[in-house]
């Protein structure tokens, strides 16, 4: 049977199931307890990788970069977390 990624990445029109995929990817689910554990220990860590760039790498284009992309980290760490690896 194919994951729901799989059916969304082969699809070539419209159908049921792949709006179904879609809404979901992009409805609001609201955290339990254990993905905001989750959820903390990623923003902590990742809030820290920044703050020791920050400390020890000069200000410069690359910075920026390395920064934006631990926020982008951050995002799809809680898209993981939220579809449970689904996506």
């Amino acid at each position: 049977m194919a994951t729901p990624l799989q059916v969304l990445n082969a699809a070539t029109a419209r159908n049921s199931e792949v709006d179904g995929i879609v809404n979901d990817m992009f409805d609001y689910h609201k955290w339990d307890i254990e993905q905001t554990v989750q959820g903390d220990a990623v923003r902590t860590a990742l809030a820290n990788a920044v703050k020791v760039i920050i400390q020890n790498v000069p200000p410069c284009p690359d910075r920026s970069v390395a920064i934006r992309k631990l926020r982008e980290a951050r995002m799809d760490a809680n898209s993981a977390i939220t579809h449970k690896g689904k996506y």
